[in-house]
């Protein structure tokens, strides 16, 4: 099985922010929009081209998504997101740790 990309996994990520912006309470919407605005601003500062951008990438989704779960986890109707999200943060940690092993030197 491939490996997904960077660019993938953080697609599968706004696209579950879409679903909550769609179908969530006005505190959920209001809480995924601004993960939107500030999920979109991280693509533009961070090149997926080198190591460092792609770990800080990496880093901000899993935190944006950790705060978009703690937002609708408690309420319906959009509980079955935090599956989704979680789902998502699982594959950008493990990404993450491979995205690190690289910055370290091989004899390091």
């Amino acid at each position: 099985m491939a490996e997904k990309s960077i660019l993938d996994i953080y697609n599968e990520g706004v696209l579950e922010v879409n679903r909550i912006i769609g179908e969530g309470t006005p505190a959920q919407r209001k809480a995924a929009k601004q993960t939107l605005r500030d999920l979109t601003a991280m693509m533009l500062a961070h090149t997926l081209e080198d190591v460092q951008g792609r770990t800080a990438l990496l880093t901000g989704l899993i935190t944006e998504l950790t705060e978009v779960i703690e937002s609708v986890k408690t309420r319906p109707p959009y509980l079955d997101a935090v599956a989704g999200l979680t789902k998502v943060i699982n594959g950008a940690r493990t990404r993450l740790a491979k995205e690190k092993e690289n910055l370290l030197p091989a004899n390091g």
